[in-house]
C-alpha cells in the first residue's frame, strides 16, 4: 500500500469511527437516558468488542459514563457544549415574548424551526396551555417533506433540495412538491393535518431575514380535533402576524447561522 493509500485508509477508518460514535450517542435521549450494554450492541448491530471500544473512547472524553453495572449514560463533558449551544442557538428575548403572546392567543404549542440539510429542527419552543398539547423535542431532527413548518422552510430552498426529497419519497413527485411549495409561498402560510403525525395539526408562517430569505418557520401546533375551520382561520392570522413581528425584530444570535 502506498503512502497516499495508507493515509486514505486511515482517514476512511477515522470517519467511520466518528460516525459510529455519534450514532451511539444518538441512542441516548430523554426516554432512554441509560442504556445497558446489551441494548447498545443490539441497536448498533456492531460486535460487542467494537461497542466496548467505542464506549471506552467516549468515556475517556467524558462523553459517556460507565455506571459500573454494564449500563451507560451521557457524561458531564456535554455540559460545556450544552451551555455553548444554548448561547449560540438561543432566540432573542423579544422573540420569546412574541412566541408567548402567540401561545396566549391560540393556546397551542409554538415552535420555531430551522432547516439543517434535509431535516427541520426546533430551536425554540413555548408549550401550549391546554392539558392535551403537541410537544416536540427541541434540537431533534424531523422530516423536511412533512408538516406545515417543513413546507414553509421548503419555500426558501433551491431546486436541488426539492429533487432530492422527491427522489427519496416514492409517494412524492417533484411536480407535486413544486406546486405545493409555490402555493404556500404565494399564500404566506401553511396548514397541515396529520402529515408528520396522525392526529396532529399545525399552522406555520415564514420568518424572513432583512434580505428577504426564509430563515425559519414559526408554527402553532396541537391536536387535529381543535383545528376546526373557524379556529384555523384565527390561528393563521395570529401566526402570520407573529412571524412578521419576529422578522422585523430579528431572531437573535441564532440568525448568524441561518
Amino acid at each position: 500500500m502506498s503512502a497516499s493509500e495508507s493515509t486514505a485508509a486511515r482517514s476512511e477508518t477515522g470517519v467511520r469511527s466518528i460516525a459510529r460514535a455519534v450514532e451511539m450517542l444518538e441512542l441516548f435521549d430523554a426516554a432512554h437516558p441509560i442504556r445497558p450494554l446489551r441494548e447498545l450492541v443490539a441497536l448498533t448491530g456492531l460486535p460487542k468488542t467494537t461497542v466496548v471500544r467505542l464506549l471506552a473512547t467516549l468515556e475517556s472524553l467524558h462523553l459517556i459514563v460507565d455506571r459500573g453495572d454494564s449500563s451507560y449514560g451521557v457524561g458531564p463533558g456535554f455540559l460545556r457544549w450544552v451551555t455553548l449551544a444554548d448561547a449560540l442557538w438561543e432566540v432573542s428575548d423579544e422573540t420569546r415574548q412574541i412566541m408567548s403572546r402567540l401561545v396566549d392567543t391560540c393556546g397551542e404549542t409554538v415552535n420555531i424551526y430551522i432547516r439543517q440539510g434535509l431535516n427541520r429542527i426546533a430551536v425554540a419552543q413555548v408549550e401550549g396551555t391546554t392539558t392535551v398539547r403537541s410537544v416536540v423535542e427541541v434540537g431533534a431532527p424531523y422530516p423536511l417533506a412533512a408538516g406545515a413548518s417543513a413546507k414553509i422552510l421548503l419555500g426558501g430552498v433551491d431546486e436541488k433540495v426539492l429533487k432530492t426529497l422527491a427522489a427519496r419519497d416514492s409517494g412524492l413527485t417533484l411536480e407535486r412538491l413544486r406546486r405545493e411549495v409555490a402555493g404556500i409561498r404565494e399564500a404566506g402560510y401553511a396548514v397541515t393535518h396529520g402529515e408528520r403525525e396522525w392526529g396532529a395539526s399545525a399552522v406555520a408562517a415564514p420568518i424572513v431575514a432583512a434580505d428577504g430569505r426564509v430563515i425559519a418557520a414559526l408554527s402553532a401546533s396541537g391536536p387535529t380535533s381543535r383545528f376546526t375551520a373557524d379556529r384555523v382561520g384565527r390561528y393563521v392570522d395570529a401566526v402570520t402576524k407573529a412571524a412578521r413581528e419576529i422578522s422585523a425584530a430579528g431572531l437573535g444570535s441564532v440568525e448568524v447561522f441561518l
